[in-house]
C-alpha cells in the first residue's frame, strides 16, 4: 500500500506585496480561492499516480493541482484536507504578505489564539486526515493527495507514526511526499 501526498501548485495569488494587518486577511482570502498559476506544473509526473485513488482538499487549488497532474478530477474533495489555517493577527504594522504569513505562523504556533482553527484543532485535523486516508488506501489500495505544505507535513509525521515508511519527501509547490505500508 501507498499513501503519495502532493502539495498544490503555486497559486496565481501568491504575490508579495506590503500589507497592512486589514489587507493581509483580504490577500489570504483571495489566496484560499485562487487557482494555480498558468506558470506553475509539476517538474515531472509520475505516471503510475493516475491508476492510484485521487482524493484532495476542497480549496480550488488543490482540486486544479490533481487536475493538471492526472488529467482528472479527484474522486473525492473534502475540506478534511484543507490547508492548517493561515492566522491573521490584527497588528499595527505593515509587511511583506510572507512575512506575514510566517509571523503569523510562529504567533500561532506559540499558542496566540485568534479568529482561526488553532494549532491543537489543526494537529487534530491532520490526524483524524490521516486515519481517513489509511482507511481509504485499506479500501483502495494506493492512494495520492493534493492538499498542502503544513497539512502534508503533519499528515507524513502521523503516518510515519503509524508505522508508515517515508521513502521521499518534499514540501515545496508540487512536492511529492511518498509514504509505504
Amino acid at each position: 500500500m501507498e499513501i503519495v501526498l502532493i502539495r498544490h501548485g503555486k497559486p496565481e495569488s501568491a504575490i508579495n506585496p506590503v500589507l497592512n494587518a486589514a489587507d493581509y486577511t483580504q490577500w489570504i482570502k483571495r489566496y484560499n480561492a485562487s487557482m494555480v498559476a498558468e506558470n506553475s506544473r509539476p517538474k515531472s509526473i509520475n505516471a503510475q499516480y493516475k491508476s492510484f485513488y485521487c482524493v484532495a482538499s476542497d480549496l480550488n487549488r488543490a482540486v486544479h493541482s490533481a487536475q493538471i497532474y492526472l488529467d482528472k478530477s479527484p474522486s473525492i474533495t473534502d475540506k478534511l484536507y484543507r490547508e492548517m489555517e493561515i492566522p491573521r493577527y490584527k497588528l499595527p504594522f505593515k509587511l511583506k504578505a510572507w512575512n506575514w504569513v510566517y509571523l503569523s505562523r510562529i504567533l500561532w504556533l506559540f499558542g496566540v489564539k485568534g479568529p482561526f482553527e488553532s494549532f491543537k484543532e489543526a494537529r487534530f485535523r491532520a490526524d483524524k486526515a490521516t486515519d481517513q486516508l489509511i482507511l481509504l488506501a485499506e479500501k483502495h489500495g494506493n492512494i495520492v493527495l493534493f492538499a498542502h505544505g503544513v497539512l502534508n507535513r503533519f499528515i507524513r509525521q502521523s503516518l510515519a507514526k503509524k508505522g508508515w515508511i517515508v521513502t521521499a519527501k518534499d514540501d515545496g509547490f508540487w512536492g511529492v511526499n511518498q509514504l509505504k505500508k
